[in-house]
């Protein structure tokens, strides 16, 4: 099974995600985790109705704002039967103490989360009414809840970009934390680059401190709009031949990772 850990639902939804799965098919890709974030995109009453319309190859996360919602939108993204949570743009920085019976609420529903890391883009009509800092997130401050909820899957976006160090050695500490490669990483750094960010690939001896290899840390995703998957995936494809990744690998980060992130396996 091939899974895209990071997309996005537009409006009208019907119609984008009948051109997301035309696309999809013809990439191999076998299911897609889609997010909402409101007002850019459709909400969580909406993204349920897609889940239910197309249980077999979407899987939508539900939205929430950090600093305005509490731990009873968790409760209320469960129960419109969506399979994880999508979080970005927070009120402060995301291991604030005030978010921690957010994160607490969601491990214990078996909900995972799918963090936006470093750089967003600029919204003049946003930035300031939502009060936007890329600041506040920085992968170092997934490490506070990693610590706290080992029990809680972890998806970091972007591979931290341009913290990529840090997202690096939170991926090599904690076992219940990975990343997806999307954005600009695969363009601007070198397939050479991001295997030094995994660099306990060929050091294992000093380097190993979770229970995972280092490619196990990674999952597919695109987060672009359909007629652009095609170049993501080449790009990820760039980086697996680059540093001769056994198929074993490759097989989990296609998919086999995320399945078991969401519950497919």
């Amino acid at each position: 099974m091939v899974i895209d850990a990071h997309h996005h639902l537009w409006q009208p939804w019907e119609q984008y995600t009948e051109e997301l799965q035309k696309y999809a098919s013809k990439l191999g890709i076998d299911r897609v985790v889609v997010t909402g974030w409101p007002p850019h995109h459709v909400g969580n009453d909406t993204m349920a109705r897609a889940q239910a319309a197309h249980p077999d190859f979407l899987l939508c996360l539900g939205f929430l704002r950090l600093g305005e919602d509490s731990p009873r939108e968790v409760d209320r993204i469960k129960d419109l039967g969506l399979k994880g949570i999508k979080i970005i743009q927070p009120l402060d920085r995301y291991d604030a103490d005030e978010f921690m019976p957010i994160y607490a609420r969601a491990a214990s529903l078996k909900l995972p989360i799918l963090f936006h890391l470093g750089i967003v883009a600029r919204d003049p009509s946003m930035d300031r009414l939502w009060d936007v800092s890329m600041a506040r997130m920085r992968p170092v401050y997934l490490d506070r809840i990693a610590r706290h909820f080992p029990e809680l899957d972890i998806i970091g976006a972007h591979l931290g970009n341009p913290w990529y160090e840090e997202a690096g050695e939170l991926g090599r500490m904690h076992p219940n934390v990975y990343f997806d490669i999307t954005g600009s990483t695969f363009k601007k750094k070198s397939p050479q680059f991001v295997s030094e960010v995994f660099w306990w690939a060929q050091n294992e001896q000093y380097g190993k401190m979770g229970d995972k290899h280092p490619y196990a840390k990674i999952v597919f995703g695109t987060d672009v709009v359909p007629e652009m998957m095609e170049d993501v995936k080449n790009d990820y494809q760039v980086f697996m031949d680059h540093v001769q990744m056994q198929q074993e690998h490759r097989d989990m980060i296609w998919g086999g990772t995320a399945a078991r992130i969401f519950g497919l396996q």
